[in-house]
C-alpha cells in the first residue's frame, strides 16, 4: 500500500478556480431545459396558453408529467377548475410566439388571437392542442403538490401525439426538427443533429 495515497475517495477539499460560484436561487436556470405550452381552457372553454420550461416525465405506469407552475398563474388557476390540460412540445422556428406566450397573461390578452398558433380539439381531454406543436401530451389532472413558490402539476398522460416527420425509431430526429432549449436569462439555443449511441 502506498502510505502516500488517501486509503478513501472521500473529498480531500481544495480550491479549484474552474469553478464559479451561483446563488442557490439559480439552479433552475443551471441547465438547458425543452421548451413546451401548457394550453387549459376556462369554465366557458376559452382557452389560454402559458409556455413552460420546467416539466419532466415522473411515471412510466400510469404515464405521468409533472409541470412546474406559480400558484400566481393564470394557467393554474384554469387547471384547478377544468382539470386537465395540454402539454404542447415546439420547434425552433415558433420561438417568437415561445417568447409571446410567456411574456404576457392570459387574465389581460387572449394570446391566440393575437398568435400565428392554431388550436385543435383533443380527444380526450376539454383543454385543445396547438396544432403546429412537434409533441402534444393530453393530460388530465392526476395530483397537485406545493413545492416551494410552486405547485407541482402531476398530469396523467391520456393520449401522445408526434408529428409524422419529427420521430422515426421511436425518437426524435434531430436532423428534421431543431427543439427549442431556454437557457434561462431570456436566451435560448436549439438542439444539433449530433447523437450518440452507445452499446
Amino acid at each position: 500500500m502506498n502510505p502516500e495515497k488517501p486509503e478513501t475517495s472521500e473529498p480531500q477539499g481544495g480550491n479549484d478556480d474552474t469553478l464559479i460560484d451561483f446563488l442557490p436561487t439559480k439552479a433552475p436556470t443551471a441547465q438547458p431545459k425543452l421548451v413546451g405550452i401548457v394550453v387549459s381552457v376556462d369554465s366557458s372553454g376559452k382557452p389560454n396558453g402559458m409556455t413552460v420550461a420546467w416539466f419532466m416525465p415522473v411515471s412510466r405506469d400510469p404515464p405521468l408529467m409533472v409541470v412546474a407552475v406559480s400558484p400566481r398563474r393564470y394557467t393554474y388557476s384554469l387547471i384547478k377548475q377544468t382539470r386537465d390540460f395540454t402539454l404542447n412540445i415546439l420547434d425552433s422556428s415558433l420561438i417568437g410566439e415561445v417568447e409571446f406566450f410567456g411574456s404576457v397573461s392570459g387574465r389581460d390578452v387572449d394570446k391566440f388571437s393575437k398568435s400565428r398558433l392554431t388550436l385543435s380539439k383533443s380527444k380526450f381531454v376539454k383543454s385543445p392542442y396547438i396544432s403546429e406543436a412537434v409533441t402534444i401530451l393530453e393530460c388530465s389532472l392526476y395530483a397537485d403538490y406545493p413545492a416551494g413558490d410552486h405547485q407541482l402539476i402531476i398530469g396523467k398522460v391520456e393520449r401522445l401525439l408526434v408529428k409524422k416527420d419529427a420521430a422515426s425509431d421511436n425518437i426524435y430526429n434531430l436532423k428534421k426538427i431543431k427543439l427549442l432549449l431556454y437557457l434561462g436569462e431570456g436566451k435560448y439555443t436549439v438542439t444539433s443533429e449530433e447523437v450518440y449511441e452507445y452499446p
